[in-house]
């Protein structure tokens, strides 16, 4: 269940490349093919950003059965696949990671245990 909600700079809304797949960059920078089936991409366009500003801001949510290499691998591979996808330097993505505990995500009407 690694998903990930992306709010993007206005600029970026029309440099996406329709070609590339942002999930299967995801699965190349963080070496975690198993995850695919499961992972899940939000992109929301940003209006306004005030204070310190980045391109892309990620907020990343995943499952707290996965092991601490695995969500290191995740999450940075989120940000280089980001920054691959918009063609962005690193300085330009940041992400952040919540570790949801079993029993706290409901999918068809049922609590998700692990």
């Amino acid at each position: 269940m690694p998903i990930a909600h992306c709010l993007i700079a206005p600029a970026l809304q029309k440099k996406v490349d329709n070609t590339t797949d942002l999930i299967n960059l995801w699965v190349l920078h963080s070496g975690i093919p198993q995850a695919e089936s499961e992972m899940t991409v939000n992109i929301t366009h940003s209006n306004i950003q005030i204070g310190k500003g980045y391109a892309v801001m990620a907020s990343l949510l995943l499952p707290s059965l996965w092991s601490k290499e695995n969500i290191s691998a995740l999450q940075l591979g989120l940000a280089s696949a980001l920054s691959d996808y918009y063609s962005l330097p690193s300085k330009q993505v940041f992400v952040t990671t919540s570790i949801i505990e079993s029993g706290l995500v409901v999918e068809n009407n049922q609590e998700v245990k692990w």
